[in-house]
């Protein structure tokens, strides 16, 4: 990453700096620009707050080889699979979930009807 990249100035606090040169050295740094420009991607890759929280998740070995078969074969990112997978589940757990819910409240009304109609015929 040399050569043509621009050269940019900043100001960091000494602990800020003491702190960054203990990350020299760390997965594939050689020195202060490789840390900083390792932050800076880390930080630009995180999705902005409006724009909805990032989420990692170890699929483990077996899913991640379907995972990987499916986008193949579908020519879909695993972001879009697994976004469209959570949406899917939260529907379908929404619309069971209020189904049980109704269900439980008419059977609950029901009971009710019966204690109150065999407390008033005694």
């Amino acid at each position: 990453m040399s050569g043509n990249s621009p050269m940019v100035s900043l100001r960091i606090p000494e602990d800020f700096l003491l702190e960054l040169d203990q990350r020299i050295g760390l997965e594939g740094t050689r020195n202060r620009s490789d840390v900083i420009r390792e932050a800076i991607k880390k930080y630009i890759t995180n999705p902005l707050p409006s724009l909805g929280t990032k989420v990692e998740v170890n699929l483990g070995p077996d899913l991640s080889v379907r995972m990987k078969d499916f986008c193949k074969i579908h020519g879909e990112l695993p972001e879009s699979v697994l976004k469209q997978g959570a949406k899917e589940l939260i529907r379908r757990e929404t619309i069971e979930g209020e189904t049980v819910d109704r269900l439980l409240s008419s059977r609950m009304k029901e009971i009710q009807i019966r204690y109150d109609s065999e407390s008033n015929a005694q």
